[in-house]
């Protein structure tokens, strides 16, 4: 962590620490366990027993383990909010930001592609979802070098890709003619539907195979 969240980290309260160092813990432990086992293959006991935590404890932190996808969604759009913040402040172009958003993505992802085929099976049963609610502790654990990343929410690719859409029309980045909806799904569908077609057969193309597709795209849609 950075000295000035680090200090911030230790003044909690014993208890909220503890709370984010378990919690993050058993998120990390299902990442592990996803590079052997699909979700379905996997047991809560494992998940707890590699967090060193009681099985009925796992439930104090997640309802379910599909209830672990969603916050690790949740994680990853704080994650890429921060990082389209951070582009705004230094005045990067709104395409620019989104292929940023999408390549940092796509290598993080390589290096778990078994969640990103869990989410797409999740996400295809059309489940209600009840998001979480992360704490300042949590953030500080999982986003160590991210500046006032306390302040950062978010919820999906829904709630970051729309708005950088509409500033890049305004800004003049985009045709003024440019449907925002169906881009939106477009990116949608790249973004899922590459990792669909590519992640089983090799991980490690996923990135260059998902930029060129957004290189095409975008170039028809510049002004």
């Amino acid at each position: 962590m950075k000295t000035k969240n680090i200090h911030k980290f230790n003044d909690l309260p014993q208890r909220q620490k503890k709370y984010a160092k378990t919690k993050i813990a058993l998120l990390n432990a299902l990442l592990t366990e996803l590079e052997k086992k699909s979700l379905s293959e996997i047991m809560i006991k494992e998940l707890a027993h590699i967090a060193e935590v009681s099985e009925p404890t796992f439930f104090n932190y997640f309802d379910s383990k599909n209830d672990m996808l969603v916050y690790f969604i949740q994680l990853w759009s704080i994650d890429m909010n921060a990082l389209a913040q951070s582009s705004e402040l230094k005045c990067t172009s709104y395409v620019t930001t989104i292929k940023d958003i999408f390549r940092q993505t796509s290598l993080q992802i390589t290096k778990h592609p078994q969640i990103m085929l869990e989410i797409i099976a999740f996400q295809a049963q059309g489940l209600k979802v009840k998001p979480h609610t992360i704490t300042v502790a949590e953030k500080w654990i999982f986003f160590p070098e991210i500046e006032e990343v306390e302040g950062i929410e978010g919820m999906g690719l829904e709630s970051i890709l729309p708005p950088l859409i509409t500033k890049a029309i305004q800004a003049g980045e985009l045709e003024n003619s440019t449907d925002s909806e169906l881009l939106f799904l477009t990116l949608s569908s790249l973004f899922f539907g590459t990792a669909l077609l590519i992640l089983k057969k090799s991980a490690k193309d996923y990135p260059t195979y998902l930029e060129a597709q957004l290189n095409q795209l975008f170039k028809g849609l510049s002004c």
